[in-house]
Parts: structure tokens; sequence; C-alpha cells
């Protein structure tokens, strides 16, 4: 199916040359959204287009941009580090613009499905609940990027527009004010709430099971937003919804989840570790789109962040293949599947949850145990921690952190951990400019109703 035209969101059409989407018109090689709609072959292959936005949405500079600017690796971009980006600066608006845009297409399903569609209910509400967790994972990524505050417990703060309808062209009025840091987080709970209730558990194949939202990929992403908005109790509780699941298994060590893949051969596994990943590996085209360029040698890993490192650990003994490719992303085409939300994530959530919410615990602690002792698979765990290993609350977070810093690097969380835990991402970002600045375009294009963030404000 070829795509049924441009997907521009509403305040992004200031791309001067982009097209809006007239529905009463039907250009060749695009489809309307009664014809699209109508049967489930087409809507499946819409929502699988929905999926590849979101992907090209979580790649490139926004996959890399929370280590680039959470001192774990070097980048050339001195502008992102020092949180000296120019609002008027157009190479950083693909940040912004991509997300929106699959917040769109996801929002077609959602509003204009049941209007349209001739086919089973049961399955039109599975589609619709895919498009709201992917609605609720875009509006996510936004929010830490943007949100003024939205990482440190400010709920009134300016957060991000919430864009819940589809748009016909662009005429000014869908033009929209930031929500509030508290009304996107309980948006994007919400939808992920109503997906939980529509979505199966498991699906056909690893490869659906990991590349499509299910029951417990949405309860991760909820426990990763409730995190962020430091409700603790709720995170653990969705935290410990995945953990009930005997659907998710951690691999037996660092190297078999990180396989070599040099040589760029085949279709890469999606083991039972992933709860939600894009299969970059099984797409069709020669050449990947993820655009994560650490095969190509980009982005060194900084000494100062492999100091976090013990001296067996295999995340850093097997940091790098024999070819020194760093092992997280190895392909040479660029093939890698990307690993969007994993189970030590969620292992360490809910630790960190639980911590917080009811001090030393064993339940987090042996939480913590088995992400960390899963990194020693050819040397014994340097420690195997109890209870009386801990004298205060935040001794017991601040090391479930740590483990989450290491387990984590090169997957895009450490510049959020830090923000949210009231640390300064790398020495060289100002407090003032922990969001990113809202798009010059965005504000003009609004009159002014998109207000600038305050670190960026003339």
């Amino acid at each position: 199916m070829k795509r049924y035209s441009c997907y521009i969101y509403a305040v992004l059409l200031l791309s001067l040359g982009a097209c809006s989407r007239q529905l009463d018109l039907k250009p060749e090689g695009t489809m309307v959204e009664a014809d699209l709609l109508k049967n489930k072959q087409t809507t499946e292959s819409f929502l699988a287009d929905t999926y590849l936005q979101l992907m090209e949405a979580c790649g490139g500079n926004a996959f890399i941009f929370g280590d680039v600017t959470g001192n774990v690796v070097s980048s050339f971009d001195q502008a992102l580090v020092k949180g000296a980006v120019d609002p008027r600066d157009g190479n950083y608006d693909a940040l912004w613009s991509n997300y929106y845009a699959t917040i769109n297409q996801a929002n077609v399903i959602i509003t204009q499905l049941p209007k349209y569609a001739a086919f089973d209910v049961a399955t039109q509400q599975q589609f619709m609940a895919e498009a709201k967790f992917i609605r609720a994972f875009g509006h996510l990524m936004l929010l830490r990027m943007y949100g003024d505050g939205a990482l440190q417990a400010k709920p009134g703060n300016m957060g991000i527009p919430l864009m819940l309808q589809a748009f016909d062209g662009y005429d000014g009025s869908q033009n929209k004010a930031r929500n509030t840091n508290e009304e996107v987080y309980t948006q994007i709970l919400k939808d992920l709430d109503e997906a939980m209730a529509a979505l199966p558990e498991t699906r056909t194949d690893p490869v659906a099971q990991a590349s499509r939202a299910t029951k417990g990929a949405a309860a991760a992403v909820a426990a990763r937003a409730c995190l962020y908005k430091q409700d603790f109790a709720k995170a653990a509780t969705y935290a410990n919804m995945v953990l009930a699941k005997p659907l998710y298994s951690l691999q037996p060590s660092f190297v078999a989840l990180w396989p070599d893949n040099s040589q760029g051969n085949g279709k890469y596994p999606l083991s039972s570790e992933i709860l939600f990943a894009f299969p970059e590996s099984w797409n069709s085209t020669s050449y990947g789109k993820h655009e994560i360029y650490y095969s190509y040698g980009f982005y060194q890993p900084l000494p100062e962040f492999l100091a976090i490192y013990e001296a067996q650990d295999e995340r850093l003994t097997d940091m790098f293949t024999a070819t020194n490719i760093m092992r997280k992303f190895t392909d040479p085409k660029i093939m890698d599947n990307v690993n969007m939300v994993r189970l030590p994530e969620v292992m360490l959530t809910a630790a960190e949850a639980m911590a917080q919410t009811t001090g030393v615990n064993a339940a987090s602690i042996d939480l913590l145990n088995r992400v960390y002792a899963r990194a020693y698979t050819k040397n014994p765990v340097p420690k195997v921690y109890s209870v009386a290993d801990f004298t205060s609350k935040q001794q017991l977070v601040d090391r479930i952190l740590l483990e989450r810093r290491r387990e984590l690097a090169f997957e895009g969380f450490a510049r959020f951990d830090a923000i949210r835990n009231g640390q300064q991402p790398n020495p060289q970002l100002p407090a003032n400019r922990y969001c990113m600045p809202i798009p010059q375009r965005e504000i003009d294009i609004t009159g002014g109703l998109i207000v600038q963030n305050p670190g960026y404000a003339q």
C-alpha cells in the first residue's frame, strides 16, 4: 500500500514545501480515509506504517540525544552538549516534528477507524489500542525532551501541546498552546491504560511479540512515565505488572543479548528480554533507517563514563567487538534491531520505585542483584547485596541508579535519569537548559500561542 498522502502535524506545516492532507481529493498514489480504513488489510498496513513513522522519530539524533548530552559518549555537536541550540536552527526541528507527524497518523486510526471500518469490532479495538500506545509513546518522548520541569516534579509548568485529533490540512484553527506537564502525563497514562485493556498479552511469533504493542509493553511504558513523573507508587505498580508475567526473561549474558552483527548477515532475533523494539533487520530494504551510527565508530564512550564500571563487568570488558565496534549497534548497514524497552529497565524501575516508597527492602535488592549478576558470567559477581548493606533509602536508590546507568548505556536514558534525580547531565549543561528549545517556527506559525522554554526566551 502506498502512503496515503502527506502526514503533516498542524504545527509542522510551516515547512513551506509540505503538502496538506486534503481528504476531499484523491491524488494518484494516495487513499482517502474512507477507503484506507474500510478493510482490515489496508488498516493494518497503515498501522504498520505508523510504527515505521515512530521508528524514524525515535532513531538517529533522538536516540543518541540522551547519551550525547548525558556524559556517556562524545559528540562533535557541542551545541547539544552545552544546551546552546538556537531555536531557529532547523537542524534540530525533526526532534519535535517527527514525533508529531507520528502522533497525527496514530490519531487518524484512533478517531476515524470507528467511522469507516467494515470489519469486526474486536480487531478495530485492537488496532486503536496499538495507535493509543504509539500516541502515548510519542507524547512521552516529546515531554521528556521539551517539558519545562517535566522530569523535576513541576506538574504545573509548560509541557507540550497534546494532540488528540487528526486534522485535514491546516488553516490555523488547529493551533494549540502547551498543556501542563500534569495534563500530558495524565493523557499518556489514560492512553496506555485504555490500550492495555484491548491489547493481547502475546502474539504469534517473537518478531510480532517484540515489535507490536502488547499489554506488557504498555505497562512498561506506563511505569517509565510514572518514574519520570515521580509517582513512585504507580511506577512500582505498573512495573510489577510486567514482572508478574512469565513472558519475559533475562538473556543469559551480555554477549548473548548483544551478539556481533558486524557481518551484516540476515534477520536478527528478538529475545524474550525485549518488550518493545523496532525490528529493523526484518525490513525488506537493503539499508536500515534508524540512523544510529555507532557501527561507524561515531560517539565513543567518554573515559569518565567508563570509570563507573568495575574491572570485570562484562558490560565493560565486552563493550566492544573484536573489530572495535560498540556491541549494541554493530551492523554496518544500520540494520540492527532497535530495542526501546527491555526487561532490565523495568526491573530497575520497580526496584527504584519500591525503594522510594518503602525504603530499604528485599524485593528491590533482589531485582538489583539479578541485573548486576547478569554482567558476571565469566567471573564471580563481586557482591551479592542484602538488606544489611544499606543504611538508608537513598543509599539503595543511588546503587540502583548506578546499575541503571551501567545497564542502559547507549540506549538513550542517561540525560533524563540524571535530571529526574537532581543531577547535572553533563558538566557543561546549565540548569536553565535541561529541556530543549521549542523550534522557533512553531512559535511563529502559532503567533506566539506556543511559548518558548524559559532558558531560551528572549
